[in-house]
């Protein structure tokens, strides 16, 4: 009689250290959840609409450098759902006219258009392709209008103090898998909820894409990245974008972010 009490409590204290693990685990992801989505309204949800001027250098292992300069606008259509986003590029010559539109989802893939001004083309870019480098830098397409935390299966695996700020780190695991890397691991700051550092591993565990944070203000209340860094560690390239004249809450129209507006920019806001 004895012999089973020992074994039926032996059996309870399993089954509640088994409870109480799935529950902290389960606490745990949910945590972890919670910090991207705020990571993700604190880097593109800032105000209900806004607009920029951005200086991206494209820089090769030698040194060289090429330059580009654009006009990036945004607005909400709900604070964390669909979103809308437009790029008009003045610099160089070659590139000066060229548009980029897309209209953000958080249930579905995105649709991204493109107009290259030199054949007066709108092209449609594939969801598959939402990867793939942005007009030949280090930024993708995706990198441009977000990564929706939906996509991922985000872990909570520690805190650590970066340059002076208090993080946590969450790691997070495409649902889906990609080409260009298996996982993920980003510096959250714990009091403007930017990400301060973002690294990219292949499946052997390899870092093969970093971006960091290397400037943030506040601008009408609203923290905000306005310099960053992206780099391809295996071909030693990297690109650099400052923002500049940020505005927010300009009560841009719904009509800038139409096909029309692809061939025939909106002038009074690509200033």
């Amino acid at each position: 009689m004895i012999f089973k009490e020992i074994e039926m409590k032996k059996y309870i204290l399993i089954a509640i250290g088994t409870a109480l693990f799935a529950y902290n685990s389960t606490a745990q992801a949910e945590d972890a959840a919670s910090i991207m989505n705020r990571a993700h309204l604190a880097s593109y949800y800032a105000a209900n609409d806004g607009k920029a001027s951005v200086h991206m250098e494209v820089i090769n292992p030698d040194g060289g450098k090429r330059i580009r300069e654009f006009t990036i606008l945004r607005k909400d259509v709900a604070d964390g759902g669909d979103q809308w986003f437009y790029v008009y590029f003045k610099k160089p010559n070659d590139v000066r006219g060229m548009t980029f539109l897309v209209n953000k989802h958080p249930d579905r893939a995105d649709d991204r258009w493109l107009f290259i001004p030199s054949i007066k083309m709108v092209k449609r870019i594939a969801a598959s392709d939402a990867r793939a480098a942005f007009v030949g830098s280090d930024y993708t397409y995706e990198d441009i209008s977000g990564r929706h935390p939906s996509n991922d299966n985000a872990e909570l695996v520690g805190e650590e103090d970066l340059n002076g700020r208090k993080t946590w780190v969450v790691k997070n695991t495409p649902k889906e898998e990609l080409d260009d890397y298996s996982w993920r691991k980003t510096w959250v700051d714990q009091e403007t909820h930017l990400v301060l550092k973002e690294s990219y591993f292949d499946e052997d565990g390899t870092e093969v894409r970093r971006f960091t944070t290397d400037e943030y203000k506040q601008i009408n209340g609203f923290w905000v990245g306005i310099a960053g860094t992206m780099e391809n560690i295996e071909l030693e390239h990297k690109t650099t974008v400052r923002f500049s004249n940020v505005q927010l809450d300009v009560g841009i129209p719904d009509k800038v972010f139409t096909e029309r507006s692809l061939k025939s920019a909106p002038k009074k806001w690509i200033k």
